[in-house]
């Protein structure tokens, strides 16, 4: 043991005992900075023993993972002020690195030659791990691993300074997944997870280092192009992102195809700050679903224009949900052989104070944007069961009556006590309310929804398979279904003059036969069209050739005048 170090030792009888009694590690070297003492915690750190520490320079304990400046900067200050605090990367004897806390201090004495430094280090590797993961949090979504919102927003910033200062393009695209709500609700979140992975990991292929792609929230991902030499380099790289969503995504040994609708916009010309040019690439990428989906659409003025009119109707729809605006309609599924209605469909209208009725295929999709659905179902139902027991009291016995049902409102754990609750509302009998589920509801998440229908068809509900031809269902699902009634889509039966809708209609009619289905033709227009279902042996029909929608007055007018007719 060096001399110096034996006259402190000596003066201080107890130190050896405490150095071998605390967490930290400790270490004493000469003025020459060599080892000359160590305790048990730091032969735990380091690997190494006393022995193998002894005589050795600080320095071999160095890492590359701290630059040598660092070192130097460190003695510097030890010298200038007597000691220094903070963190370090070492190397263990097994090559391994490990952070550490270190305070060194220097021990002065008026012979050079006994001074002497102390060191006490603190492994924080654990720490420095935990503070990285907390880091990620902040910076890096924790599912894809792209860079999230707020570091997105402060690059772009950044880089548009940059474009400004060099006067150079740069191009932001917003891109939105169509319709990815459909694979949650079809396969679960789960499988949803690991579709946005594999859809973020594709994206990223493309624009590798071209510029930054995020995940800025749910199924939106964004993504800027810097140093632009023109468009084309823009037009180039959408290509080639919506080229690689023409391969299908494999999940849970499920093919999955998926469309993107991107919108583009380009500093300066659509905006000069971050939040503008967000909000501009927002509206193009709108005005692409609107026009279709699986394309892009470069900003224009008057998106912005049209956005805020779409806002504006969303919540006139909003509003129009408890001032009395909607209203429901009826319109009559008639019996092919007797001629006579054995039914309604109910169909929601919406009264606008201004714009006059307008039709579900305006408002329906914004019921479905705004997670009203469930609750505009609900109120048809409610409204439908009390306007068809009003009915059978006033003489129309035996009346059914056809409410559409949505995935959503399908989807609430409670909508079969909701439907009880309707009928108990109206006393109506469940033998008069036929559930109408679009073909590609009923295959959505088949084990729930055929136990829901199942637990109403027990309480002598009819179930009516909506749609049906249109979707992607196979027959050998319908037998998981306790299906009452096939309504073939009015598509086929308008254009039945066509020999392949034809042949669908009367293949579809057959095929419910053979499964003791009843069918009803929706569309119907005309005399030849009603012969038609007549002669391939259809049960029910409904369409313009006996009414067309109407308020419950009317319907209840025609509706009389049929049975006074009879």
């Amino acid at each position: 043991m060096n001399a110096s170090f034996s006259r402190f030792a000596q003066s201080k009888e107890n130190v050896l005992k405490l150095f071998n009694n605390i967490n930290d590690g400790l270490m004493i070297t000469n003025i020459n900075r060599e080892i000359i003492a160590v305790n048990q915690a730091f032969t735990k750190m380091t690997g190494y023993t006393i022995e193998e520490a002894e005589g050795n320079n600080l320095r071999f304990l160095q890492s590359e993972l701290t630059k040598r400046a660092a070192f130097i900067d460190m003695w510097k200050t030890i010298e200038q002020f007597g000691t220094w605090t903070g963190e370090v990367t070492y190397r263990r004897k097994d090559e391994t690195t490990f952070s550490a806390y270190v305070t060194m201090t220097k021990i002065d004495h008026t012979n050079p030659e006994e001074c002497y430094y102390i060191g006490v280090m603190r492994d924080i590797t654990t720490r420095k791990l935990d503070e990285k993961k907390l880091q990620n949090l902040s910076y890096y979504d924790s599912l894809t691993q792209l860079p999230n919102r707020d570091v997105f927003l402060q690059e772009l910033t950044k880089a548009l300074a940059e474009s400004e200062a060099k006067d150079e393009l740069l191009a932001l695209l917003f891109v939105d997944m169509d319709r990815f709500k459909k694979v949650n609700d079809s396969y679960g979140h789960q499988a949803g997870d690991e579709l946005l992975i594999k859809m973020a990991n594709r994206i990223q292929n493309i624009v590798e280092d071209k510029g930054l792609l995020s995940r800025f929230g749910g199924d939106e991902f964004t993504v800027y192009l810097p140093q632009l030499k023109d468009k084309a380099m823009v037009d180039n790289v959408v290509t080639q992102i919506l080229e690689a969503f023409r391969i299908p995504f494999m999940v849970e040994g499920n093919a999955i195809y998926m469309t993107l609708s991107i919108g583009v916009c380009y500093f300066p010309e659509h905006g000069e700050d971050a939040d503008t040019l967000l909000k501009n690439a927002d509206s193009a990428m709108y005005r692409t679903k609107d026009a279709g989906r699986n394309h892009y659409q470069v900003y224009e003025q008057n998106m912005n224009e049209k956005t805020a009119e779409q806002l504006t109707f969303e919540g006139e729809f909003l509003q129009a949900l408890h001032t009395d605006q909607l209203e429901v309609y009826y319109q009559l599924q008639v019996d092919v052989d007797a001629g006579i209605p054995f039914g309604v469909e109910a169909l929601v209208r919406w009264n606008h104070p201004t714009l006059g009725v307008i039709s579900p295929g305006l408002f329906l999709p914004v019921a479905e944007e705004t997670g009203k659905m469930a609750e505009l179902d609900e109120w048809v139902l409610n409204q439908a069961c009390l306007q068809t027991k009003q009915w059978q009291e006033e003489g129309f016995q035996g009346l059914i009556v056809s409410v559409n049902v949505s995935a959503a409102f399908f989807k609430r754990k409670d909508f079969v006590s909701r439907v009880e609750a309707a009928l108990a509302l109206s006393q109506l009998e469940p033998k008069y309310i036929c559930l109408e589920v679009t073909e590609n509801t009923a295959i959505l998440q088949i084990e729930d929804i055929q136990n829901k229908l199942w637990q109403l068809k027990n309480k002598g509900m009819c179930v009516s398979l909506d749609d049906f031809g249109t979707g992607y269902s196979s027959l050998s699902q319908l037998r998981y279904f306790p299906i009452d009634t096939l309504k073939i889509d009015q598509s086929f039966v308008r254009d039945s003059k066509a020999k392949e809708n034809e042949a669908i209609v009367k293949l579809i009619i057959a095929m419910a036969k053979s499964l003791g289905v009843t069918v009803l033709c929706e569309g119907v227009e005309t005399e030849e069209q009603l012969g038609l279902i007549r002669n391939e042996g259809c049960n029910h029909a409904q369409g313009f050739l006996f009414s067309k929608p109407l308020p419950s007055a009317q319907c209840q007018d025609l509706l009389q005048k049929i049975k006074k007719s009879s």
